[in-house]
Order: C-alpha cells, then structure tokens, then sequence
C-alpha cells in the first residue's frame, strides 16, 4: 500500500499528539507531514504542503475548521474532521456524506474512515466545496437559534443560552453555571465567550464572572456592589464595571 501525506488540525495539542499515536500505530501507511492547532498556522502549513488527507477539528480557539477550509484550496484534499460534536451534527455529517471520526476517537472508526479515505484518494474522490458548504451551513442555522457550542475535555454541548445564568473563569477553563442546578466546565476561557457573546444580554462585571442579565434578581448596592442571581448566587461587580453596567442598563 503507497503511503499518503496528511496535516492534523487541532487547537488542542494533546488532541492532535494522540492521534499522532494512533495513527503511526494502526495507520502505517499514513505519513503525517505537518501539525497545526491555530487556525493561522493551519492555513499557512495546508497551502504550504498540500497534503492527501486532512484530519480537521471544527472548533478551533479562534474561528473554525470552516474558516480554515475557505482560505485553502482543497480541490484535491480528502477532509475526515474530527469532531466532539452532538448526535444532531453527526446526522449532519452522514446527511452529506462527509467524513468524520468522533471524539475521544475509536480505534475501529479510525481504522475504518482512514482506509475510506485512502480508497477515495486513490480513485480521486475528494471532499467537495458543495459538501463543506452545506455541513456548514447547516450547523450555523443551528447555532442561530440562540445556541453556543460548549467543548469540554470528551465533547462538545450545545447550551441554550437562555439556561445560562453565569460563566465563572477558572484560568483556562470556564464553569457554565445553568438552570435545573447544572454545570460544565467549557476548555476555553472567559474572554473567548465575552467576544463571542458581544452585542446580546450577557455583561461581565468582574475578571472572573460573566453574567446573564435576563437572570439578574437584583443589583445590591447598600452592602457592597454584587449580584444577585436567579439560583441564589451573589457575584462581586468590579468597581471599574459599575459605571459600564449601568451604562449598559440604561441608567446612566
């Protein structure tokens, strides 16, 4: 069997040293030409290398797998994305014929979707621009209805945004506090959520903490600056954010 090239994308690098792994040990015959774990670097080694086979991760720490397939050109490219992602895009995915293994990766599902891939090389089958377009627009009209996509250490959940009632930093992690008592602990930090939540009804009154207003109770103002949330919590507002949040209130 002639060996073919591919490029790993994954922001996580413990992601992307196992499938190194896995794919020396069961895959021999795939010679793996380059890394990546931003998006930058992904566009900058795929155009550079032009690789047989891509294995790309959707949710990259800034922008997507998406926006890296529009700044490359894989006309010649088989795609298999790796991905965390819920039973509604892994319908998504089979619905248009992509290619995918899912997280954290199966021995047998690897062997099998590499050994496809391989077969559609050699017969010059590649992942279509139509294909890409369509899986991508179909998760987005997803995430239009007020959901965000939320990856954790083993998947990725798909959080209304209305049952968030706060975000808490952790370092590099986030705690997502929810209704119904709930919690997940997301692997991106709080900065990441704060971009992507600008313009909406969320407001970060401290380092630490990102609120939704729609689950403020109260704003205590007589025993310190803090508030009150819908599951009983109090948060601290930062003394230089409460000049914004009032401002963001509308009541300045």
């Amino acid at each position: 069997m002639n060996s073919i090239n591919a490029v790993l994308v994954d922001d996580e690098v413990n992601n992307v040293n196992l499938l190194v792994h896995f794919l020396k040990t069961y895959c021999p015959y795939v010679n793996i030409s380059g890394t990546a774990n931003t998006k930058a670097d992904a566009i900058k080694v795929i155009n550079e290398l032009q690789p047989d086979l891509l294995f790309l991760d959707i949710v990259l720490d800034q922008g997507s797998g998406f926006d890296v397939l529009e700044s490359v050109d894989y006309n010649e490219i088989k795609v298999i994305f790796v991905t965390a992602f819920n039973e509604f895009a892994v319908k998504a995915f089979r619905y248009n014929a992509i290619d995918y293994v899912m997280k954290p990766i199966e021995i047998e599902e690897l062997i099998s979707a590499v050994a496809k891939a391989y077969k559609d090389i050699e017969r010059s089958f590649y992942t279509a621009s139509e294909q890409v377009d369509v899986l991508a627009k179909t998760i987005q009209d997803y995430d239009d209805l007020n959901i965000i996509a939320v990856p954790s250490m083993d998947k990725i959940d798909f959080i209304n945004l209305e049952s968030i009632i706060y975000f808490k930093s952790e370092g590099r992690y986030t705690n997502f506090y929810l209704t119904e008592n709930k919690k997940i602990v997301a692997t991106k930090n709080i900065g990441d959520y704060e971009k992507t939540l600008e313009d909406t009804h969320f407001f970060r009154i401290h380092n630490r903490y990102i609120v939704n207003l729609t689950h403020v109770k109260n704003i205590n103002k007589a025993a310190g600056n803090y508030c009150e949330m819908s599951n009983g919590d109090l948060l601290p507002i930062a003394k230089r954010r409460q000049d914004q949040l009032h401002r963001f209130l509308g009541l300045k």
